[in-house]
């Protein structure tokens, strides 16, 4: 993936509305105007219980975002700031460079090579260090580094500060290649008809090892502090391994096996751990659904799939498990051997396959939804990490104590946004998925924006995080939430424990205006306020109608609402 790319936010002030609500009937503001709404059909109806199931702790990480410029991580008090993506798979700390891969033809590039920097203009070599900047930037909004370390086997060899650009497949030598950079016509994709050239592996990347990522580790300690101290809090082990014989064909000219894998991600997990034993290690990290069954070596579809690791080349050497639980399982062997947790963070990236809906975040939770994409089958992606991780998941669960209990699970590279369904959609799209995240109890989570987000994406983390443009955020104590039809309108319900007031968001995913009661149960009361985004500018609206402990009113169609309460 390509660094994303930030838009401001659009948060309008609103002045402060409050409606106290008792045991009696209380009827003030009415329903909102419908006026462009169109025709009002009944929606579902929605319950938020206090004493009902629930009661975690919302883990403040799932706001976290890649790359987060510092506009938007001070609105929004980011948590997670993720250094990551497949240039950070090689980075060299010691230069200021990386190598995009077939992201972008297979070039060194310099850190000082961007807008900000003239791209390197003026500069004799290369003394910028992106890296420094983040963590700088974050530990000035008090974020966590999440920061991804090398493990494919290379990193970039030079910082150049001015064109022709070194590069792996240069057309001086491969002149027939299917495409080259317009910007620099010497550096080709290194495909021939489709069919990968066999590079100079030594031509444009310096090898590595745990051992010398321990020493980025080390340097960074030196510089910043342990985890403990404010230093960098979290190292990921590579980056979406399975592909890295097609991003990384440079570095990784044959498919990597699950051993190789393995032997690698011990390796960098315990150089982690002997230099910061106060840092947290996240791991696995892989692209999508394929990855999370088969290596590289193995063939998709051919004795290895979602359901079985039978016959394809290299079933046997993850135990004809899938590669999930397979990883899992070694890191906890390793454990048990060493007396050391070396794996604090089970970590997958998602993105949406396909689908022309707000509906595509069943994908995430629902064990009855089969994906609308070419994966077609029944992902239930948050529920299947917690299978593979502790067990105990009914259909979903070979092993019902799981692999590797107590692990937390992370998701640092999502978004499921769709082309096609529009900017205030893919809106709601984040905003249910932010829902589902504290629902769902994960850990951590970290966007990663890309341009078919639309600008208003932004406004969805504004909803939880910064609703009042004062700071104010969604609760962090999970309270139990119900809608009749969460394909309609999904509802989340949290206490803050801050003030003791209770929070809901509720996600109108429809296009249709909808009217629907929210049941307040389990001794919620107080003052209410409302705050409400369709589209526009983040406003506080009127509170709706409301007879004992039910709050009836018409939802804009694509909207989210959010009720304070106490």
């Amino acid at each position: 993936m390509t660094n994303p790319v930030w838009r401001p936010s659009r948060l309008a002030p609103a002045c402060l509305v409050a409606v106290v609500l008792g045991a009696s009937l209380v009827l003030l503001g009415g329903t909102p105007a419908v006026a462009g709404m169109g025709a009002v059909e009944p929606g579902p109806d929605l319950v938020v219980d206090a004493t009902g199931p629930g009661g975690h702790a919302i883990s403040p990480d799932i706001y976290g975002v890649n790359f987060v410029p510092a506009k938007l991580g001070r609105q929004i008090d980011v948590p997670v700031d993720r250094w990551g993506g497949d240039s950070a798979e090689t980075y060299n700390w010691l230069i200021g460079a990386d190598n995009p891969g077939a992201d972008w033809y297979f070039e060194d590039i310099s850190d000082c090579w961007a807008a900000t920097y003239a791209y390197c203009s003026g500069h004799k070599t290369n003394n910028v260090r992106a890296y420094v900047q983040q963590i700088e930037l974050d530990r000035s909004l008090g974020a966590t580094t999440l920061l991804q370390l090398p493990m494919a086997g290379g990193v970039a060899r030079f910082a150049p500060v001015a064109q022709p650009l070194p590069c792996a497949y240069p057309k001086s030598v491969y002149p027939h290649q299917d495409a080259f950079d317009p910007y620099d016509p010497n550096c080709g994709d290194g495909l021939d008809h489709g069919k990968r050239l066999t590079g100079i592996l030594s031509r444009v990347e310096t090898p590595i090892n745990a051992a010398w990522d321990r020493r980025w580790v080390q340097s960074l300690v030196k510089q910043f502090g342990p985890a403990a101290k404010g230093g960098v809090g979290i190292y990921e082990l590579g980056n979406e391994p399975s592909l890295w014989g097609q991003t990384h064909a440079d570095i990784q000219p044959r498919p990597e096996t699950a051993k190789e894998l393995i032997t690698k991600s011990i390796a960098l997990a315990s150089a982690v751990k002997q230099v910061d034993p106060s840092a947290a290690v996240l791991g696995f990290s892989e692209w999508g659904w394929i990855g999370y069954f088969c290596s590289e070596a193995d063939t998709y579809g051919s004795g290895c799939s979602s359901t079985a690791c039978t016959t394809s080349v290299d079933c046997a050497n993850h135990g004809h498990l899938p590669m999930a639980e397979w990883y899992l399982q070694q890191f906890a062997r390793y454990d048990a051997k060493t007396h050391l947790r070396h794996l604090d963070y089970f970590d997958v990236h998602y993105f949406a396959q396909g689908g022309d809906s707000t509906e595509v975040t069943r994908s995430l939770w629902d064990p009855t939804y089969t994906d609308p994409s070419w994966i077609d089958e029944r992902i239930a992606l948050i529920p299947r990490l917690r299978c593979w991780v502790d067990g105990h998941v009914p259909g979903l669960c070979p092993n019902a104590n799981g692999y590797y209990p107590g692990t937390k699970i992370s998701i640092s590279e999502y978004d499921l946004s769709l082309a096609g369904v529009g900017a205030q959609a893919n809106a709601i799209i984040e905003g249910d998925t932010l829902g589902i995240f504290a629902r769902e109890n994960v850990s951590l989570a970290c966007h990663w924006a890309q341009p078919v987000d639309g600008d208003e994406l932004d406004d969805a983390f504004l909803m939880y995080r910064d609703y009042d443009g004062h700071g104010s955020k969604f609760g962090d104590e999970w309270v139990d939430s119900t809608s009749a039809d969460q394909a309609e309108i999904s509802v989340y319900g949290a206490r803050r424990s801050s003030d003791g007031a209770y929070t809901v968001m509720v996600i109108n995913k429809s296009s249709q205006a909808l009217r629907s009661t929210l049941q307040l149960e389990g001794g919620i009361s107080g003052a209410v306020h409302a705050w409400q985004w369709d589209g526009g500018p983040i406003k506080q609206v009127s509170t709706p109608s409301r007879a004992g402990n039910a709050l009836t009113t018409t939802y804009p169609p694509l909207s989210m609402t959010l009720y304070v309460v106490g």
